[in-house]
This record gives C-alpha cells, sequence and structure tokens, in this order.
C-alpha cells in the first residue's frame, strides 16, 4: 500500500522498530485498526489518544505509551502534522516477563500484560532511543545484537519510570558461564539475542537485564571488547593492513573497527601501531 504511513526500521525475531507518520488528513488518522503487536511508542507529535473502553489522554514526547496486541483506539487531533512517532515492538512473553519485575498480577491477564496506557518518559531514556532510531535511519551497518539489547534496556527505563523500580535480577552461576562461553566461542558469527536467551534458557529480557548486572557491560559490549582485545596484537603487527585487521575482527569497515577501538583503549589503532 503505497500511501501507508508506516517504515519498518528494523526486524529480527524478538524486535521490531518502525517509524510511523500520519498527516490529519490521512484515511487512517481517526482509525489504523488493531495493534498488531506488543509494542512501546515514543511520540514526536501531539495526539490524543482514546483507548476501547478507556478515557482519552495526551500522547506527545514527554510520555510513551503502551499497546497490548489486538488493542483498539482511536486518535484525535492536537497538533497539526498529525501523528508522528516511532515504535518498538516485542514479543508477549518479553512483555510479560519485563513487566512482571514490576507488576505481580501480570500474569492473571497474560494476554495483556499492559495494564497502564502510558508512562512518562525522561530525557535521558527519550535521547537513548533517538540515538538508536538515527542509527537505523543512516543506512550504516548495525549489529543487531546491539540494537536488541539498547530495545529492551530503554524498555526497562520505561517501565521503571511508569511502574517504579522493581526487583534486583541475577542470572545463575551455570546460565552466565553459558552464555560467555557462546560470545567467546562466536566472536565472528551473527548472533540474535533471541538465539543466545534460547540456548541458556531464559528470557531474552531477564538475559539482558541479568548479564549487565553482572558483568558491567552488555552482551554487545563483552562480545566487541573480546573482538578488540583479539585484534591488539595483529593490530601491532606491521605487516598487516588495518581494513585486513578490522574485517577479520568482524567490524563492518575500518572507520567502524577504529571507532571501536578508540572508544575502548583511547588511542586509534594507527597511532598505537606507530607508538
Amino acid at each position: 500500500m503505497s500511501d501507508y504511513p508506516e517504515r519498518l526500521l528494523f526486524d529480527s525475531p524478538s524486535i521490531r522498530i518502525g517509524a510511523f507518520r500520519c498527516p490529519v488528513g490521512h484515511r487512517l488518522f481517526e482509525d489504523s485498526g488493531p495493534i498488531q503487536n506488543y509494542v512501546f511508542v515514543f511520540p514526536r507529535s501531539s495526539v490524543s489518544i482514546e483507548h476501547e473502553q478507556g478515557p482519552p489522554f495526551v500522547a506527545n514526547p514527554n510520555v510513551v505509551t503502551f499497546y497490548n496486541r489486538g488493542q483498539v483506539f482511536r486518535r484525535r487531533a492536537i497538533d497539526p502534522d498529525g501523528d508522528r512517532c516511532e515504535w518498538f515492538a516485542i514479543p508477549g512473553e518479553v512483555a510479560r516477563d519485563a513487566v512482571r519485575e514490576f507488576d505481580d498480577e501480570v500474569d492473571s491477564n497474560p494476554y495483556r500484560p499492559f495494564r497502564l496506557a502510558r508512562g512518562w518518559s525522561d530525557p535521558s531514556t527519550y535521547l537513548m532511543q533517538r540515538r538508536l532510531i538515527l542509527q537505523l535511519e543512516s543506512g550504516a551497518a548495525v549489529d543487531p545484537l546491539y540494537v536488541e539489547e539498547q530495545v529492551i534496556r530503554v524498555f526497562h527505563c520505561v517501565l521503571r519510570s511508569a511502574y517504579g523500580r522493581g526487583t534486583r535480577s541475577w542470572l545463575r552461576r551455570d546460565v552466565l558461564h553459558h552464555v560467555e562461553a557462546i560470545l567467546s566461542a562466536r566472536l565472528d558469527q551473527r548472533l540474535l539475542l533471541a538465539d543466545l536467551a534460547t540456548a541458556a534458557g531464559v528470557s531474552a529480557f531477564h538475559l539482558c537485564r541479568a548479564f549487565r548486572r553482572q558483568t558491567g557491560v552488555s552482551l554487545h559490549q563483552y562480545r566487541r571488547r573480546l573482538r578488540l582485545l583479539a585484534a591488539l596484537e595483529p593490530v601491532c603487527d606491521a605487516r598487516r593492513r588495518l581494513v585486513d585487521v578490522a574485517l577479520d575482527a568482524g567490524f563492518s569497515s575500518h572507520s567502524h573497527f577504529t571507532s571501536a577501538f578508540h572508544s575502548e583503549f583511547g588511542w586509534s589503532p594507527s597511532k598505537l601501531r606507530k607508538g
């Protein structure tokens, strides 16, 4: 449908991200049909939202809105630009597992994990998701594991803001060991969050939260650091071209490798080689 006001920015087995741009006069502005996924949304304009059997509320950049799969709602115009937003879709089990940290009654209605229609968006969380959207819109190669983890991180932030601080999360020692072994053995392979969670026997949300809590870094950062540490020796070998070192280390380009290397070590690969 050529005039459909939605654009998909990212798609994986665990996470979908899209941009919605619907002017007031568009045929889908007032009613775009039932929600197809479990979704949280960052509005970029102001619009009035009325969920089925619920009071209307204002959605604007100060809030994050929540939608259960199959939910019916209507829009009413506030901003003359219509509805402009970015949406993040997650599987039902991820939504339930995440909300369970804040709401003990989530399993009483497993198909409607979001009992709240909206929560407040703080500036740091809003900036975090905007930076991710800009990365995806730039067309640059982005590690899908990084994207998935960032979405889980943003999701936890908006839930914490909406519900409260929640409880502490930990991985069993054997599970942590298993995940670290996978990350270590598959440095040059494309990994997705769903693959790691399935292999570990835990939910994707729990894996992201607990791994970061126990190691101090995300899954993506952990693997990137391993790649960079492994690249130190060939970087110092003047016989190796740095672009070949970058590609062998699993980076999409020399510039991507240089940026990550400098971020980790405070030196660019070329300066370290000269030094």
